[in-house]
């Protein structure tokens, strides 16, 4: 299946699946394995996106970081594609963006390209390849290939899959890791 089908089709999968009850037991278990992870205990500062629709929340990861003293930097898009993560705090002011993503109004300073971890959004990931699925823009994709940095993706049960069922392009970035109720990956 081409990647537009499978993005689409994903969406209507994961639309329906974060309305039941499981979605939330599997949102808190990966919640849980994130906040044990190594790579996230020992990171400073953690690039990550405001979650929207039918994403796992990021506000309680966000909030556990600012409670462990970690520093959090969301993107800021652009018209050409690029992004950079500007620090994030309670005062910061947003503004949505074309693709309807919460950004920071202000992004020519507390700038930092790449933080130490970032958690990469995206619609699907794969065991396989550590393939990830995004919402087809490129941005993680070209900014990734750029600052290369350690990556964790949350996968809940609807998201992971064992093999690609989408194709993988050389333009595509792994994953380091997928935190899934299925596995750590």
């Amino acid at each position: 299946m081409d990647k537009v089908s499978f993005r689409k089709k994903q969406i209507d999968i994961m639309d329906e699946f974060m309305k039941s009850d499981q979605a939330q037991k599997e949102i808190n278990e990966v919640y849980l394995k994130l906040f044990d992870n190594s790579s996230f205990k020992a990171a400073k500062s953690i690039g990550i996106t405001l979650s929207m629709g039918s994403e796992i929340p990021t506000f309680p990861i966000i909030k556990e970081c600012w409670e462990l003293g970690k520093d959090v930097y969301i993107p800021k898009t652009f018209k050409d594609y690029s992004m950079t993560f500007v620090k994030y705090t309670k005062d910061t002011e947003l503004e949505t963006s074309s693709f309807g993503v919460r950004e920071p109004t202000s992004y020519q300073t507390n700038v930092l390209n790449p933080p130490e971890l970032i958690i990469a959004p995206g619609l699907a990931f794969s065991e396989d390849q550590k393939a990830r699925l995004g919402f087809g823009a490129g941005y993680y994709d070209r900014y990734l290939s750029l600052y290369p940095t350690k990556t964790i993706a949350l996968a809940l049960s609807r998201q992971y899959y064992i093999q690609s069922q989408w194709p993988v392009y050389v333009l595509d970035k792994p994953i380091d890791q997928i935190i899934s109720v299925s596995k750590d990956a």
